[in-house]
């Protein structure tokens, strides 16, 4: 398939914005967003990631969470963890992703339709691996919907209790939760990032490239885990 219009290249403007970026450290957050066993444990997993995919996230995204604890910029996880009684009722986060199903259409890139429920609570699928975890970390599982601030305690959390003005987001879909949230912490005056290498979609890697390019160029800075660090240890040279 060839797409209908040209793709411009906007390495330049990405590469400028990004140049732009000042994190203050005592002001930064970092998220994770629905990173469950569901999507990265090829044991247990019933919608996974490609396996090279999911070893590369989970191992940069321990690097980069790692930095966070030691830098002390607050670790955040909000997930999905469905409750019995949903299941039960149909709830779905999505009517297009639920009719898709019903008729046995997936929208994961490797495998088919997922057999059993979506990541129910006291099941292995709803965990996050036990190795991007730590003490002091905060866990919202009250997440619903693409949109991690929907309906959860986030948004408090982040300005009543941490006074963010950055985050940094990390998470599976790129091209939906991930894609949501960040819009969503944009439109609430947050200074949105999101990491290209603790990022990934199920649906496929142009997915998850499609919407990396759509937020670098309309709203989030997308850096590195690398880049991240750098911003990170400028700031703090810079205020305080």
């Amino acid at each position: 398939m060839q797409p209908p219009v040209e793709i411009r290249d906007r390495s330049d403007y990405k590469r400028q914005m990004n140049a732009l970026l000042a994190i203050e450290p005592r002001r930064t957050v970092v998220l994770t967003i629905d990173m469950q066993r569901d999507y990265l444990d090829m044991e247990v997993g019933s919608n996974p990631l490609a396996p090279d995919k999911a070893q590369t996230m989970l191992a940069r995204t321990k690097e980069l969470l790692d930095f966070a604890r030691l830098e002390k910029l607050p670790v955040i996880h909000t997930y999905v963890r469905r409750r019995q009684v949903e299941l039960e009722h149909g709830f779905e986060a999505s009517p297009f992703g639920l009719a898709g199903r019903e008729r046995g259409l997936s929208q994961n890139a490797r495998v088919g339709v997922r057999q059993i429920p979506d990541r129910l609570e006291g099941f292995p699928q709803a965990e996050v691996p036990a190795t991007l975890t730590a003490p002091g970390d905060t866990h919202i599982t009250s997440k619903k919907t693409a949109d991690g601030l929907l309906g959860t305690e986030l948004k408090f959390i982040l300005q009543r209790v941490h006074h963010a003005s950055v985050v940094a987001l990390t998470g599976i879909n790129t091209d939906t939760c991930v894609y949501s949230t960040a819009f969503s912490l944009s439109n609430r005056g947050y200074r949105t990032i999101v990491i290209s290498d603790c990022v990934g979609s199920t649906r496929g890697e142009d997915h998850h490239w499609m919407a990396l390019e759509l937020m670098s160029r309309s709203l989030a800075w997308v850096l590195t885990v690398d880049e991240f660090k750098k911003k990170v240890r400028e700031g703090t040279q810079r205020f305080n």
